[in-house]
C-alpha cells in the first residue's frame, strides 16, 4: 500500500502539471513494485476520476463541453470493446502495445504543426475517444490518443488541461461501470488500497496544477511530449517483468 501511495503521488504531481499522465507514469512504476495489473487499472481510474473532478470544477471556465461531450460519449464503445480485449487475450500482450502507441503518439505530437490552432473536426473527436475508451479498459493508459489530438490543436496550456479533465471524468465513470458488470473486479473490496492512494492523488495533483500555471506554453508542449515518450518506453521495459 506504502508502494502504490508513492507511486501514485509522485506520478499525481505530472499528471496535474500536465492534464494527463498519471496513468502513465503510475502504471510502469506500479508494475515494477510488485502491484497486479487489475488492482493498478481500478486504482488508476478511480484516481483519475477524484483528481480530474477537483481540477474540472477548478478549470471549468476554460473547458469545451462540446468537445469533452463527442470524446466522453465515443469512450463508451471503446471500452466495452477493450473489456472484451482482455477477456480473451493474455496481459502481457497488452502492457507492451500500450507503451509503443504511447511513443508513436509521442513521435506524432513532435512533428511539425500549422501555425495557427486548428480544433478537431466532429469525426477526429469520436474516433480519438473510442481509442481512448479502449485503452483505459485494457490497461488504463487513456491518455495518449486525446493527448495527441488536443496538442496537435495547440490549445492553451489551461484549456488543454481542461478539456482533458472533463474526458478523463467521463470516460472513467463509464469504464469503471463496465468492468463492475463485465468482470470480476469489486473495487468496494480494494478500499484500504484506494483511500490510500486517492488521498496521495489529491496532494500531489494539487502540487503539479501549482507548477501548471507556471509553464510558458512552448515548454508545456515539449514536456508532455517528453512524458508521452518515456511513459511508453517505461512500459514496455516494465512489461518484462
Amino acid at each position: 500500500m506504502l508502494a502504490a501511495m508513492l507511486c501514485m503521488g509522485f506520478a499525481s504531481v505530472i499528471g496535474g502539471a500536465s492534464g494527463f499522465g498519471t496513468a502513465l507514469i503510475a502504471t510502469p512504476l506500479m508494475l515494477l513494485a510488485g502491484i497486479g495489473v487489475t488492482e493498478i487499472v481500478v486504482v488508476n481510474i478511480v484516481v483519475g476520476l477524484v483528481t480530474r473532478i477537483a481540477a474540472t470544477y477548478q478549470l471549468r471556465e476554460h473547458i469545451d463541453w462540446h468537445r469533452v461531450a463527442l470524446l466522453g460519449g465515443a469512450s463508451l464503445p471503446g471500452a466495452w470493446l477493450g473489456i472484451l480485449t482482455v477477456n480473451m487475450l493474455p496481459e502481457q500482450y497488452l502492457k507492451p502495445a500500450a507503451g509503443v502507441v504511447a511513443v508513436l503518439c509521442g513521435a506524432l505530437m513532435a512533428l511539425p504543426t500549422a501555425k495557427e490552432p486548428a480544433p478537431p473536426s466532429r469525426a477526429a473527436n469520436i474516433a480519438v475517444g473510442t481509442i481512448g475508451g479502449y485503452f483505459t479498459t485494457t490497461t488504463s493508459m487513456n491518455g495518449p490518443p486525446v493527448v495527441l489530438l488536443l496538442s496537435r490543436a495547440k490549445l492553451p496550456p489551461m484549456n488543454f488541461i481542461a478539456d482533458l479533465a472533463g474526458y478523463f471524468i467521463v470516460t472513467g465513470t463509464l469504464s469503471l461501470a463496465l468492468l463492475w458488470i463485465y468482470t470480476d473486479v469489486q473495487p468496494i473490496s480494494m478500499w484500504p488500497l484506494l483511500s490510500g492512494c486517492i488521498a496521495a492523488g489529491l496532494l500531489g495533483n494539487h502540487l503539479g496544477m501549482w507548477i501548471a500555471g507556471r509553464i510558458p506554453a512552448e515548454r508545456f508542449r515539449t514536456g508532455v511530449i517528453a512524458l508521452v515518450i518515456g511513459a511508453g518506453v517505461l512500459t514496455i521495459v516494465s512489461a518484462q517483468f
